[in-house]
């Protein structure tokens, strides 16, 4: 909707009727990054005053072993373990009484390597040269002006949106090259901004209640694994390493990038036999009671989203009001 219309449409009380529409679907929020306590609040206060929030122990139950949901039911995760969870995220659940699962990149956390798409940016950030060529793998040169800290910013998100499509031999090889073309000088622990929970902390947590899934071990594009091996090594390796931290099991999963492609059959079944008990994707939607339990869709958000629009994204789709306004509209 375009702003004026979403605004006439939320005064109308169109949203608390897509809300009602759609208070048998469980929506699942999909985090990462924190730095606004005070947006992520009145994000919360949202969810508190419209919605039911539930663990995702409890959507497992309600998929797996009948158990029934409240209406408005409503999970959040986040994704990949930032630090910043625990500084900026943590502290707003716990005052509003939020359960939250956190997905963990087990590498990251081992301090093995930081995050390839973070590596990326970052190498653009802090580029020494004005302009820069890169081949693509298949012969493509992509040419960027890096001229201001937007440009150059834009230029690494950019970069990194592609390298998505990339084999993780392709992404691994653009990644290490990328400093010698910018002439960026990469540390090799991540710096504070892109710097991972300690275990430490994901134990201090879990103490304090959250709950911790697998997001893989390097967070390749599971679908661009070949070697069965590997795909099993990044699914139930990254689960086994939590499980060594937490000495309790690790029944839910995070595919990354966790599109429809990004994923694939193999990932998914590697997926149940790895013993998980749901796994979420990226694909946007609620979840009803018969939704595949290891292809669940969920919302985007972040507390940096406009307040109405996230209200929206909240409510369903809007769609489901118009169907409700035809069908009454409609000769029997």
């Amino acid at each position: 909707m375009k702003s004026a219309a979403a605004a006439a449409f939320h005064h109308a009380g169109g949203l608390a009727a897509v809300r009602w529409l759609n208070r048998q679907g469980l929506r699942i929020l999909m985090y990462h990054r924190f730095s606004d306590r005070a947006a992520l609040a009145r994000q919360c206060a949202h969810m508190r005053r419209y919605y039911h929030p539930v663990s995702m122990a409890t959507v497992s139950e309600w998929l797996h072993a009948g158990r029934s949901l409240p209406p408005y039911a409503l999970a959040v995760t986040v994704d990949d373990g930032y630090g910043d969870f625990q500084e900026a995220g943590y502290p707003v659940f716990a005052e509003y009484g939020i359960p939250v699962t956190i997905f963990l990149v087990t590498d990251f956390l081992d301090g093995k390597s930081w995050l390839w798409f973070d590596r990326m940016v970052y190498a653009f950030r802090n580029a020494k040269v004005s302009a820069a060529s890169v081949e693509m793998p298949g012969g493509n040169v992509l040419r960027f002006k890096l001229d201001s800290a937007a440009s150059r910013g834009t230029a690494g998100q950019h970069l990194a949106d592609l390298a998505v499509a990339l084999s993780p031999a392709d992404r691994r090889e653009l990644a290490g090259e990328l400093p010698r073309l910018l002439k960026a000088e990469m540390p090799e622990q991540a710096p504070a901004e892109y710097r991972p929970l300690s275990w430490n902390a994901v134990r201090l947590l879990a103490a304090s209640g959250v709950e911790f899934g697998a997001h893989t071990k390097t967070h390749p594009i599971l679908s661009a694994l070949t070697d069965p091996e590997e795909l099993r090594e990044e699914i139930a390796g990254s689960k086994a390493r939590i499980e060594s931290e937490l000495d309790r099991p690790v029944l839910h999963f995070c595919y990354p990038n966790g599109k429809m492609r990004d994923i694939g059959p193999a990932a998914a079944a590697a997926v149940r036999a790895a013993g998980m008990q749901t796994a979420v994707t990226a694909e946007p939607g609620l979840n009803q009671v018969d939704q595949d339990a290891f292809l669940l869709h969920r919302i985007g958000a972040d507390p940096s989203h406009e307040e109405m629009y996230f209200a929206r994204s909240l409510a369903g789709p809007w769609r489901t009001l118009q169907r409700a306004v035809a069908s009454f509209s409609s000769p029997s």
